[in-house]
């Protein structure tokens, strides 16, 4: 098991578990997925150049300028989820398949009859931005336990006196004990940890770990979405200047739960063990303003830029944790060798900004037959940050530890398209997304802050994405479009900080259909 600084975790686990959040909490809701309608999706998203399409507008708002007739779009998706987990104990798999409503979006062309700006284009769209459906799990190293890591957490909370520690169901299960680490209260009142001998306020695991195997096991269950709702408003001058403005209104909603489980064995193979419960719920409704321009100096080629805001977030999380151990074999006492400890449910306002980001694009029109684009995309998660809802820091502020852990992100985006017939089209697409981590953060060489005392958390890799689709136009007005997605992502799984790390791999298959009606 890999050593954590003392200096270090004693810098950032001063804190009460109820005021805690984390930086890798405000990552997972700041990164989005490659979503939108079939025919963007099936050209690796690349679209910023080109307009006329309702996730070419969220990508550079200009392309609502583009639009020539008005229209009404919407798309469905499929979505499978696959995640293997490997570890020195092997492998595990899990899937999760869901069906889901990407997009509902209007574009109204009204006319100007100006030859500078022929048409004013307004436009309402819902789109999902990010799925947050999947599950996981994992097996531990068997000489490693959260023991360690409560302890480190209790010393940490400089508790003079263990008996501060101590929970009891007679007491208020939260404000009985209002101030100190939950983690430190879990550990010592289930008799995991306990006072060094000689100190004051140090902790360490306690001798009934002594001696044993123990099978460590994790099982997380993530779902929910982020969802925007934008009102966009966009020209074009002069058939060569298109620009657009959107501002937008994201809601978040997501739900863990989890359950981390030791189980430990003697040599004369008696067992006990404990099942550690965490569950949490995080909704944010927040606004963003974006605005862009495409430029098209001739009829063959396109170019794009431009900016999106960060979104202001006003935010809650909602969350509570259990830990039932049975150490009946191990302890003498009859009223604590088997119980539950738990907390109440804790409610938590705070702020959240997330980061900017810029595109730039550029694509090539061959006549009526092929188009070729791409995207390239800078997003500065260096700019994330937490407040607390007066605007006034975090208790535990995540801040400087998203300086310090998280640099800045590119994403390319190719995409193609050939047209085969005047009706029937075909698409293929490539994107790549840089994980954003700093590479010492990933070797675990630096501690993790996550949301109260939820232990586990997943250092993102880069993340693949292949797509391809085709597209039929069945009138001058009705067309569909089909798109599969193909996204493949290689990071690592902790149960806990310090902890051995798990190969986390995620596949996930897409399959997607767009119906639009142009009038």
């Amino acid at each position: 098991m890999k050593q954590v600084s003392l200096l270090l975790l004693a810098t950032v686990f001063s804190f009460g578990a109820v005021k805690a959040q984390g930086e890798m909490d405000a990552y997972k809701y700041s990164r989005n997925d490659l979503t939108g309608t079939a025919r963007s999706v099936s050209m690796g998203g690349a679209f910023g150049a080109l307009g006329g399409d309702i996730s070419g507008i969220s990508i550079n708002p200009a392309g609502i300028g583009v639009y020539r007739n008005s229209e009404i779009v919407t798309t469905l998706n499929f979505q499978n989820t696959k995640t293997e987990t490997e570890s020195n104990l092997g492998k595990i798999d899990d899937s999760k398949f869901k069906f889901n409503f990407d997009n509902l979006a209007f574009v109204s062309v009204f006319p100007l009859n100006s030859d500078v700006a022929p048409s004013l284009n307004v436009g309402f769209s819902y789109n999902r931005l990010k799925n947050f459906e999947r599950k996981y799990s994992m097996r531990g190293n068997p000489t490693g336990t959260i023991a360690d890591y409560m302890a480190q957490r209790a010393t940490n909370d400089n508790v003079s006196n263990p008996n501060d520690l101590w929970w009891d169901k007679d007491y208020d299960p939260f404000h009985g004990i209002d101030g100190y680490d939950w983690m430190g209260i879990f550990g010592y009142s289930s008799f995991l940890i306990g006072l060094k001998d000689g100190t004051n306020s140090t902790y360490e695991r306690q001798g009934i770990l002594d001696g044993k195997t123990i099978n460590n096991d994790l099982a997380v269950y993530e779902r929910g979405s982020i969802n925007t709702y934008d009102f966009n408003l966009g020209t074009t001058f002069a058939d060569v200047i298109s620009w657009g403005l959107t501002i937008s209104v994201t809601d978040i909603d997501y739900r863990m739960s989890s359950r981390y489980s030791e189980d430990f064995y003697n040599s004369s193979n008696v067992n006990g063990g404990f099942d550690f419960f965490n569950g949490l719920k995080t909704e944010g409704t927040g606004w963003q303003v974006s605005t862009g321009i495409i430029v098209k100096p001739i009829d063959e080629l396109r170019f794009g830029v431009s900016y999106h805001s960060p979104t202001w977030y006003n935010m809650t999380d909602t969350y509570d944790a259990q830990l039932d151990y049975d150490f009946s074999h191990y302890l003498p006492s009859e009223e604590f060798n088997k119980r539950s400890i738990y907390t109440d449910v804790n409610v938590f306002d705070y702020d959240f900004r997330s980061p900017d980001r810029w595109t730039f694009s550029m694509a090539g029109i061959i006549g009526q037959t092929a188009i070729i684009s791409a995207d390239y995309e800078l997003t500065n998660y260096q700019n994330m940050k937490m407040f607390e809802d007066n605007g006034r820091k975090l208790a535990s502020d995540p801040n400087p530890y998203i300086k310090q852990d998280f640099r800045m992100s590119s994403t390319l985006r190719l995409g193609a398209e050939v047209r085969v017939t005047p009706q029937f089209s075909v698409r293929a697409g490539y994107s790549w997304v840089q994980s954003p981590l700093k590479a010492d953060f990933k070797d675990n060489s630096r501690e993790v802050m996550t949301v109260g005392t939820v232990s586990n958390y997943v250092l993102d890799g880069e993340t693949n994405y292949i797509t391809y689709g085709l597209g039929y136009r069945f009138s001058k007005n009705f067309y569909t479009d089909i798109a599969f997605l193909m996204r493949s992502q290689k990071s690592d799984l902790y149960s806990y900080s310090g902890s051995e790390k798990s190969t986390w791999k995620d596949n996930t298959f897409q399959g997607l259909m767009t119906f639009g009606y142009r009038f």
